[in-house]
């Protein structure tokens, strides 16, 4: 089918830009380029829970649902299963025409808002992963499949283990700069001894996110996102997740627009150098204020008209999960028909590549 034979071209442009000279850095490392007036559409097309079931089937029901391949597919490399190198889940999206983007969770387990105890940001730092993560390297430099990557998703929240907030929080004196706050300056520091090392291993094929929260929770000084970013040297985009409410319970319902207008200059803040993705977004079905359909139509329209952040790169969270007894997440496109449809409305947008 011709729309089959348009996005084999795009896969092919974005390799061979890859390889091209013009899309290095001044280190010599290769970058996904954000494309002028172009956006890219990708999703995690409902991989489970632990965000790390990656099949063919759910792969192609997802390709089923909306009749588009996305252009990357997002998924989990949780620590507590090893820290391996993915191959088997990066060959299979591969093998569909679909770029892997991985995300690095150094966690123990899937339980939040507690503190880590082993994969901790000092123990990153003081190299005690280093074995594992050279051959993690090594293997994706074998491996040479273009990757997209990024490490300890939306750290300014306090939901994950490695938030500064279990971290440092607003110290200044117990770890490196006496005059930046421990606890993003220990992320920031275990993200770059992580690229560090797959610099070592000269790994040329993996573009590097950081992944921000669009809310700082808590939202403090010490907990801005700027504090935690690596540095233009290290990092080739922005990323970040912007939800609406996500579960019927939730005693708020307020716009993507809405949203972005009130927090959008914390994301701006982290570099005015790096193109911006939206890595992570959606909104419950079911609200009893609220209505998914309008939702998403408003974000659509928001992120087509560059307002407020012109967003290079998109990325639905296609799922549903129970977060508490009876109490659902429906985040899933389909998680209605109208819901569908919203999404339907705008997937043929010229602006988009899929």
């Amino acid at each position: 089918m011709l729309r089959n034979k348009i996005f084999q071209l795009i896969v092919i442009i974005f390799l061979i830009s890859c390889s091209d000279s013009s899309s290095k850095s001044s280190n010599g490392f290769l970058k996904l380029e954000p494309i002028e007036d172009k956006i890219y559409f990708g999703a995690f097309p409902d991989f489970g829970g632990t965000e790390d079931k990656v099949t063919t089937k759910r792969i192609e029901d997802f390709e089923a649902l909306i009749n588009k391949k996305p252009f990357w597919a997002y998924f989990s490399q949780n620590w507590y299963n090893g820290i391996l190198y993915p191959k088997e889940a990066i060959g299979k999206i591969h093998a569909k025409g679909i770029v892997p983007f991985v995300r690095l969770m150094p966690r123990s387990d899937t339980q939040q808002y507690v503190k880590e105890s082993r994969f901790t940001m000092q123990n990153i730092i003081d190299g005690l992963f280093d074995k594992a993560l050279r051959q993690w390297a090594k293997d994706a430099k074998k491996d040479n499949i273009p990757l997209l990557m990024d490490f300890a998703v939306e750290p300014n929240g306090d939901w994950f283990s490695w938030s500064g907030i279990f971290n440092g929080k607003d110290r200044k004196d117990g770890y490196g700069d006496k005059n930046y706050f421990d606890g993003a300056e220990r992320y920031r520091d275990a993200y770059r001894h992580i690229i560090d090392i797959f610099r070592d291993e000269n790994v040329k094929h993996v573009t590097w996110f950081f992944h921000a929260d669009i809310y700082a929770n808590p939202d403090e000084e010490w907990n801005r996102a700027k504090y935690y970013y690596p540095g233009d040297d290290y990092i080739d985009w922005i990323g970040v997740s912007l939800y609406g409410a996500q579960n019927p319970n939730e005693n708020y319902w307020d716009s993507f627009s809405e949203i972005l207008k009130e927090r959008y200059k914390s994301i701006n803040e982290i570099s005015i150098q790096k193109p911006i993705a939206l890595l992570e977004f959606g909104v419950t079905d079911n609200h009893p204020v609220g209505d998914k359909a309008q939702w998403l139509e408003d974000a659509f329209e928001t992120i087509l008209s560059g307002k407020y952040i012109h967003f290079k790169a998109i990325s639905y969270w296609h799922e549903t999960w129970e977060e508490e007894e009876n109490v659902w997440a429906t985040i899933r496109m389909d998680s209605s028909q109208e819901s569908l449809e919203s999404f339907k409305k705008y997937l043929n947008h010229k602006k988009f590549i899929w």
